[in-house]
């Protein structure tokens, strides 16, 4: 039985596809490429494949909440 994507499991997934952050080469962090293009396509995904049971505001939010916890820095590179 497969587990239950979380929201952030799934923000993470929409920003992912939408080319806003991308994982370092080198380890895995997820870091921001800092593309309003990738951010507005990252919003039009989270409306069209909401997360089960969230608004599209809810499911905006949670998209936002993942972006704005990252950095365009990676912590294995330091």
């Amino acid at each position: 039985m497969r587990r239950k994507e979380t929201v952030e499991e799934w923000a993470t997934r929409i920003l992912l596809h939408a080319h806003a952050i991308a994982p370092c080469p080198d380890h895995g962090y997820m870091r921001l490429k800092f593309s309003h293009q990738g951010i507005d396509y990252a919003h039009a995904l989270a409306e069209f494949d909401r997360y089960p049971n969230l608004s599209k505001l809810k499911c905006i939010e949670a998209v936002d909440a993942v972006f704005d916890s990252l950095s365009d820095d990676c912590p294995g590179c330091e």
